[in-house]
C-alpha cells in the first residue's frame, strides 16, 4: 500500500472532527448563554531513525530494503489538539420575565450542582417549589450568602444583582469573573467549571433579558460547507492513490 495514504487519512479524520464541532455549534445556535467552540489541531512528525540497526551487525538484505531512509521522515500527520471556546458575548434579547438576567461584559452566574460548583451565562431563571432561584435545569443559583430564596411579594432586581421584595433586601446574586488566560472549561449541560474565579466587584445585569448564543449561524454554515468540501478532497486523493496502486500491480509488472 502507498504510505502516502496515511497522512491524507489523518487529514480526513481531522476534517471529520471539525465537522462534529461545527454541528454541535449549530445545534446550540438557540441555546441561551452558549459559547461556540473551534477545534484546533497540531502537526505530528514521525520520529527519524537510521536505516541500519544500532547493534553494529551487518543488516540483511530484507532489513535494508524494508528500512526507512536516513534523516527525518518527509510525511507529516495531523491530530486533534484541543477545543477552544470563544467567550465573546452573544446578542441580548428582551424577554420581559423579571427573573431573566443577562450579564453585560465578563462574568458568570454561580450555580450549585450535585457535582459541585459550576458556572453559566444562561440567565433563564425561575422559582422552584421552595421558592429558590434556580436555573432551567433546576440547579440553585448562588448568592453572596448562599442559595437564594425569594419570599412572596413585590420583586425587584437591580442592575447590580441586589434582590428586594417589598423594598426589603433579601439577597444579592453572585457574579464570578475569571482571568482572560484562565477562563473556565466547558463541563456539561451548558455549564462551565473552574477554580480560578473571583467575585465581581461591579457586576452589571440587564433584568428581563437573556444572552443568546454567540454562534453565527451563517458563518457556521459556511465553515461546514468548506469542511465538507475539504473532506471530499481527501477522499478523492485516497481514491487516486488506490487507483495508482491498482495500476502498478496489474499493468506495470505485466510481462509483455
Amino acid at each position: 500500500m502507498n504510505r502516502g495514504i496515511y497522512p491524507i487519512l489523518s487529514g480526513a479524520l481531522a476534517h471529520e472532527r471539525r465537522m462534529q464541532v461545527f454541528a454541535n455549534n449549530m445545534a446550540n445556535v438557540n441555546t441561551a448563554g452558549f459559547k461556540q467552540d473551534e477545534q484546533a489541531f497540531q502537526a505530528v512528525f514521525p520520529k527519524p531513525h537510521l536505516a541500519l540497526p544500532a547493534s553494529g551487525h551487518t543488516a540483511g538484505l530484507a532489513q535494508q530494503i524494508g528500512a526507512r531512509p536516513f534523516g527525518p521522515a518527509e510525511r507529516a500527520f495531523v491530530a486533534p489538539h484541543l477545543v477552544k471556546t470563544t467567550f465573546e458575548p452573544g446578542r441580548i434579547r428582551l424577554t420581559g420575565n423579571p427573573l431573566d438576567l443577562a450579564i453585560q461584559g465578563q462574568g458568570f452566574f454561580e450555580v450549585k450542582t450535585p457535582q459541585g460548583t459550576r458556572y453559566t451565562r444562561n440567565g433563564m431563571f425561575s422559582l422552584d417549589n421552595q421558592r429558590r432561584l434556580v436555573t432551567n435545569l433546576g440547579y440553585p443559583v448562588m448568592g453572596t450568602k448562599g442559595e437564594i430564596k425569594i419570599p412572596a411579594g413585590k420583586l425587584e432586581i437591580s442592575t447590580q444583582g441586589d434582590i428586594k421584595v417589598d423594598d426589603k433586601s433579601v439577597a444579592a446574586i453572585k457574579i464570578m469573573e475569571f482571568p482572560d488566560d484562565q477562563m473556565p472549561a466547558k463541563f456539561a449541560e451548558g455549564l462551565f467549571v473552574s477554580d480560578k474565579g473571583t467575585a465581581a466587584k461591579n457586576p452589571l445585569l440587564q433584568v428581563g433579558h437573556i444572552e443568546e448564543s454567540n454562534v453565527n449561524a451563517i458563518g457556521e454554515m459556511v465553515k461546514m460547507i468548506q469542511g465538507m468540501r475539504s473532506y471530499e478532497s481527501t477522499q478523492k486523493l485516497i481514491q487516486t492513490l488506490d487507483r495508482m496502486a491498482e495500476v502498478a500491480i496489474q499493468d506495470v509488472g505485466r510481462v509483455l
